[in-house]
């Protein structure tokens, strides 16, 4: 995630340079790559583990500099104007694939003027690493690297009945991407269609056919909410991976499509005038946001870290990093509701990780002892490692192979089961798609390799599992995997 240092400052206040402000990130859990100077700007690029997916757009991570500097953010409350006719005289929407897209939300603005976008768009996104387009796509980008919340604009006069359509795609449909190359469709995609053809891959990327161009009058933006898994699959499939779709596949946060619809509205009507339809179209349902309260107990703190930190001051970590307390901290315990944009909060040793991050790992001396019970090895890792040790002391060599393999490979040797092989989907590129069901092939497969490279006496072994649909032995006709 590549941070505009000006544009951060525009949520927080910090008088910190880019360099200390960095660091304070990389101090915190958001490590830091690199910081480059761009015009009078700094782009910070921080890695992002995929826990984290609200810190995938300034909004979060200025939440976390605020955190960290104590200075409270500052998010945007967009009210766009509505001016126009109403929005179910100009569009219409519907979803016919709710387990693919559960949520679909669409505003439309009439009579647009497609222009270069102001400077100051400009050069915020071409610090984060984006090429300006015009006006309407720059906003979508835009409200896209603020909040990490993914949009799409489309010509409203070229989508055949004014209509959008949210539905899986057909056997072989083909769709022309924004990329301009062409890609095919299957059933376990997410089409985003009009009255006649999809017109974008849902969640992935859009189609050329609908695209915005200078001469785009009307336009509706699309916010939306897809299923992680099933854009995980299709960006897959597809060899198609798109800002949008990284984020999407880390799941986004639901409780933002309306803002980040407005957002966009507002940006839109800023740069490139036009009127604002009234009301929304919306499709599915935006489900609440219930966590389950999680049990803090202040002994726990100690006994992790090893140092102390006073209760109040774990209180205070917790309730600035947006979570709510559901009942009065006693001395001994507290009870949190962590907020939408953190769901990888469920434990309690997740709120002990948040309390000393921002405390500060440098706050716990490196002497400092902490109880560590070594747990004894079950019986069956003494069996395998007694197995490891007996065939490397008679001169063989341990081998790690996919689990994996091709459908060719599979059939050197079948095991005594009448059922199919076990598949994975997609396929694995070279490697195949059919679960092993016995370590031979993948072993004679690593001896053939070896011997390519001149190697003609490798003695080779596996610990591992293999993989039967079905267990002859067993009664319940259950699968098992055995190893």
């Amino acid at each position: 995630m590549i941070v505009s240092l000006d544009w951060l400052r525009e949520y927080v206040s910090t008088d910190l340079s880019a360099d200390a402000l960095a660091e304070r990130f990389t101090m915190a859990g958001l490590n830091l790559e690199s910081v480059t100077p761009h015009n009078n700007d700094a782009a910070i690029d921080l890695e992002v583990t995929s826990n984290r997916p609200d810190c995938l757009g300034h909004l979060g991570i200025a939440r976390e500099a605020g955190v960290l500097v104590g200075s409270p953010l500052r998010i945007p409350d967009p009210q766009p104007a509505e001016s126009g006719r109403p929005i179910a005289e100009a569009a219409d929407l519907s979803i016919e694939a709710l387990d693919l897209c559960p949520a679909y939300t669409a505003r439309v603005i009439e009579g647009v003027t497609v222009r270069p976008s102001p400077d100051w768009l400009r050069r915020r996104l071409e610090c984060v690493g984006l090429t300006p387009i015009n006006n309407i796509v720059d906003v979508t980008n835009y409200v896209l690297m603020e909040c990490g919340q993914p949009l799409h604009a489309f010509d409203l006069d070229k989508l055949k009945g004014r209509r959008i359509v949210v539905r899986r795609g057909r056997d072989n449909e083909a769709i022309t991407g924004i990329d301009h190359r062409e890609y095919r469709l299957t059933p376990e995609m997410c089409a985003i269609a009009d009255a006649e053809r999809a017109v974008a891959i849902g969640g992935v990327m859009g189609g050329a056919e609908t695209e915005i161009t200078s001469q785009t009058k009307n336009v509706l933006i699309e916010v939306a909410q897809f299923r992680p898994l099933s854009i995980h699959r299709a960006a897959r499939a597809l060899r198609l991976h798109s800002p949008s779709s990284y984020r999407f596949e880390r799941r986004i946060n639901e409780q933002w499509l309306d803002w980040a619809s407005r957002r966009a509205c507002e940006l839109i009507l800023q740069t490139g005038g036009g009127t604002l339809c009234r009301g929304s179209l919306v499709a599915g349902s935006i489900p609440g946001w219930k966590p389950d309260p999680i049990r803090l107990r202040f002994a726990q703190v100690r006994r992790i870290l090893g140092i102390d930190i006073p209760p109040q001051r774990c209180v205070e970590i917790l309730q600035r990093l947006g979570l709510k307390s559901v009942e009065i901290p006693a001395t001994d315990a507290g009870v949190f509701v962590p907020p939408s944009w953190r769901r990888d909060l469920t434990r309690e040793i997740d709120l002990i990780e948040e309390i000393a991050r921002i405390h500060g790992y440098e706050q716990i001396p490196e002497d400092r002892p902490i109880p560590v019970v070594a747990a004894p090895r079950s019986t069956a890792e003494r069996v395998d490692q007694r197995i490891r040790n007996t065939l490397v002391a008679a001169g063989f060599c341990e081998a790690a192979t996919f689990s994996f393999i091709r459908p060719e490979t599979q059939a050197l040797l079948q095991p005594p089961v009448a059922a199919e092989p076990l598949r994975i989907t997609p396929a694995a590129g070279d490697y195949g798609d059919t679960l092993r069901s016995s370590l031979i092939p993948s072993l004679l497969e690593c001896r053939s390799e070896n011997e390519r490279h001149g190697n003609l006496d490798a003695e080779l072994f596996e610990l591992a599992r293999v993989y039967w649909s079905s267990d002859p032995a067993r009664k319940d006709g259950q699968p098992r995997r055995i190893g």
